[in-house]
């Protein structure tokens, strides 16, 4: 039998669609992605992918070897993780990702249970302006939590809610009837957008005809907006006081975003305690942020 690895390479190709964001997905070299693939198919004496097209395609004998890779894969990672149960040891780090949107006071009390009930792990808690989605595709983090307004076939998706995004303008900007404020009046004030740190991540939800004026994170646009510099979306949880004080108003120009927020993981991931304690964490909390 081959290498599990090279098995491993063969699927996320067919996941990804491309030799290059396989290896981007894996953290290895495309030349190493290449590898694996001859490996594969030289072993089995089958070719896996026509390499004729732009793309990567899986050939007739690939799709039916693909068929038999991935629960392959999926029960060698469960047995990995029985083991590692069976002698009692839990991950030694666990990266969680989650959205600069998010309002990370949810999970403090996560975190204190994790810290009490595996202190020989290390967790890595990264705050990303990225796509939740391509970061944990990616591996660069285990979990992830988001908000997530479509759905990939390769990602488990738990809902835990919904987050609002507000449009908002400081009091001072705008005059006694803000319903009448159109997309025109709002082109005289800069958006205050949150560049994403992930390049291949298109900002969103831009106002083409206004001034843009970018930050890195959600602390500076809220600081920006509320001392009357622009506008923009903020989360909910975030503005609910300035909002109540009159000190930030709820714009209903470009109309209501609501979007669900999810916990995710890779799909046939199998987690470790820790990781497990991260999933089911949410199970009894109440849905709403």
């Amino acid at each position: 039998m081959t290498n599990l690895d090279h098995l491993h390479v063969v699927a996320a190709i067919a996941d990804t669609g491309s030799f290059q964001l396989a290896s981007e997905r894996l953290n290895k070299a495309r030349s190493a992605v290449s590898y694996s693939v001859k490996q594969v198919e030289e072993f089995y004496q089958v070719q896996i992918f026509d390499r004729s097209k732009y793309r990567p395609e899986l050939t007739p004998d690939g799709r039916a070897l693909l068929t038999q890779i991935r629960p392959l894969l999926a029960h060698a990672q469960q047995f990995e993780e029985f083991v590692r149960d069976l002698k009692g040891e839990s991950e030694t780090e666990l990266r969680l990702g989650v959205s600069s949107n998010f309002p990370v006071a949810r999970i403090a009390d996560l975190l204190k249970d994790l810290k009490q009930s595996f202190p020989s792990t290390t967790i890595h808690l990264e705050v990303e302006t990225a796509s939740g989605e391509r970061q944990l595709m990616a591996g660069k983090v285990d979990i992830a939590i988001f908000a997530a307004p479509s759905r990939s076939p390769f990602i488990d998706y738990r809902p835990i809610g919904t987050m609002s995004f507000p449009l908002v303008i400081a009091g001072t900007l705008v005059g006694s009837d803000p319903e009448k404020l159109t997309k025109s009046d709002l082109s005289r004030y800069p958006q205050v957008i949150i560049k994403s740190s992930d390049e291949k991540t298109p900002d969103t939800n831009i106002l083409d005809e206004t001034l843009k004026w970018y930050v890195t994170d959600m602390s500076t646009k809220k600081q920006l907006i509320t001392s009357g510099l622009g506008w923009g979306r903020l989360p909910d949880h975030m503005v609910e006081k300035e909002i109540a004080r009159g000190d930030l108003i709820i714009l209903p120009t470009l109309g209501d975003l609501s979007l669900p927020l999810c916990l995710t993981k890779r799909a046939n991931q199998t987690l470790g305690p820790v990781g497990r304690m991260i999933w089911t964490y949410f199970e009894d909390t109440k849905p709403n942020v």
